[in-house]
Parts: structure tokens; sequence; C-alpha cells
């Protein structure tokens, strides 16, 4: 069994054009002692196969190719890739994103001198790039920063939802003995679920630098090259309810006040800061514009 210090988990299926990215993403990192595991769900061979050969060189041994007859599901390719290889550190790596070259080396020296025992993880800012397929090409429209208001990574404000993608998270493989895997019944927020389940027992350290890429393709709502929260968005909102009805289902079984309180709490408060936030954000531009502020004054004055 081939083994790095980190195992890259890639899943993918008919997407070449950004397999192809992913896998420089993993090449071109300053940290070299990776293991990259490509797990193909059910997609076409040959492309991929292909698409390995061509970087064969520079992969230097480091690549695990594993295809999959018929799809599995996301989950389930995460599990069966995480568990073909041997390494300390584990990080999900999407065929569509993509790193900063320095993300590797950044996230795995915290974690190797991190003092606090309670830390089993890393995670990085995040840039959101909008981009759109144009034949064999990937073009970007344009970039922003995507969750760099979070100050540190709580349980609390997870519970609410999810607050990073999996390509900004590095975590110890340990922890899979003690909260196990991903779960493979659920078709989208796997992560999210994970990250939860992560957080009941352990602490993930936050780095204030954006050195993930998250991918999206908002014009692309079906098809190979459409993402699972915009092509899947009904399916998010069934599984997000699915979800917080069964933990807390669970805390109502075991009269206690737990992670099912947590998840329907926080998803309460999101609410109703999703009504508040344009209340914000209007009185913030009034707050910097001169003139606006001049208005608001005389007539709060005259009232």
């Amino acid at each position: 069994m081939k083994a790095g210090k980190v195992a890259v988990i890639t899943r993918t299926k008919n997407r070449n054009v950004l397999l192809r990215r992913a896998i420089e993403s993993v090449l071109n990192q300053s940290f070299e002692d990776w293991i990259m595991v490509i797990v193909n769900d059910g997609g076409e061979k040959e492309g991929v196969c292909a698409l390995v050969d061509e970087y064969r060189h520079k992969f230097n041994d480091k690549v695990v190719l594993i295809h999959n007859e018929d799809s599995i599901g996301m989950e389930a390719a995460s599990n069966k890739g995480i568990k073909s290889v041997n390494s300390k550190y584990v990080v999900i790596h999407d065929d569509d994103d993509s790193w900063d070259s320095e993300f590797l080396l950044r996230t795995v020296e915290i974690l190797d001198s991190t003092p606090h025992e309670s830390f089993k993880g890393c995670v990085t800012y995040s840039t959101r790039v909008i981009e759109s397929i144009n034949g064999n090409s990937v073009q970007i429209k344009y970039k922003e920063p995507y969750n760099t208001w979070l100050e540190g990574i709580s349980l609390y404000r997870m519970a609410a939802g999810n607050v990073f993608p999996p390509i900004s998270f590095i975590f110890h493989r340990s922890v899979f003995d003690e909260i196990g895997y991903y779960r493979e019944d659920l078709p989208v927020l796997g992560d999210w679920d994970f990250h939860l389940r992560f957080m009941e027992k352990y602490d993930i350290f936050l780095i204030k630098e954006c050195l993930a890429n998250y991918h999206h393709r908002l014009d692309t709502h079906v098809g190979e090259y459409s993402n699972s929260v915009i092509g899947g968005h009904e399916k998010h909102i069934f599984f997000d309810t699915k979800l917080r009805n069964e933990l807390l289902r669970k805390d109502l079984e075991n009269n206690k006040i737990g992670l099912g309180f947590l998840v329907n709490m926080g998803k309460s408060f999101e609410l109703i800061h999703a009504q508040i936030s344009p209340i914000e954000t209007i009185a913030n531009k009034v707050k910097r514009n001169p003139t606006l502020k001049r208005i608001a004054k005389f007539f709060l004055r005259s009232r």
C-alpha cells in the first residue's frame, strides 16, 4: 500500500478539463511528501488514464488511480480513496478546486507543531472563483473572498451551516477511528456532517490567508460540470432539513440538549441574520457617505 505524509483524495467523473487543473494544483505544491488518490467514480476510463499518464513523470510514483465501474457516490468514493493508502493527514481535493502552492506546506507546519492536543485539523481562508467552461478550457470571470470574515472555527457557528469547503481543510487521519468516515448515505452535505462530528471532539486551527480556491460555475446548473451546491440546490435543502431533524430527534430521544439543538438554533439565527443583513448594509453605506449621513441626522433631529 502506497503512503505519503498527506493523502490527497480527488473524486472525479467525466470532468477531465477540471481534473487536469486539480492534478497541477497538487503537483505545484512546495511541500512534496504527499500521495494523490484519484477515484474515477463510474466515469469514462480512457481520458483519465491518458491524463494521469501525461503527468506520470512528475508524479514520481506518488499517485494511485482507482476506477469504479459504477458510481458509488461522492462520500463512498472519498472513503474508498482514503482507505487505499497510508498517511498521517488527509485532505479532500475536489476535481474542480485548486490550491495556492504553499497550502500544504503552511497547513502541515501547523499540524506538526501545534502544542494543543485538541487541535486535529487546520483550515485556511478561501477565495471563491467564478468561472465557466468553454470547450476544453476554463474561463475565470471573477474572484472574491469566500469566508474571510471568520475569526475562528467554532462548533456553534458550524452548527448554523458549513463555514469552509473541503479544499481548505486538512486533518489527522486518526480521527476516523473515533468519529467514523464520511456518511455514504448522504448524496450531498456529507462534508458538513463530517465537520460537525469532527468538531464534537476536536478543534480546528484557522490560517487567515486565502490559500485555497473554491471554484463555482454559476451558469452550469446541470450536467457533469455543474457544482453540487448550485446544480443540486434543492437536494441540499432537502438533506439539510433531514440532517437537522435527525440530530434533533437524537436529542429528544436522549432527553438532552446536544448537537440537534445547536444546529436548529443556529439555523434560526442564520435566518434572522439574513433579514437583518440588508439593513446593516444600508446603515454602513450611510455611515461612509457624508451626504447620506447628514440627511439621516437631519431626519433624526426633526422627529
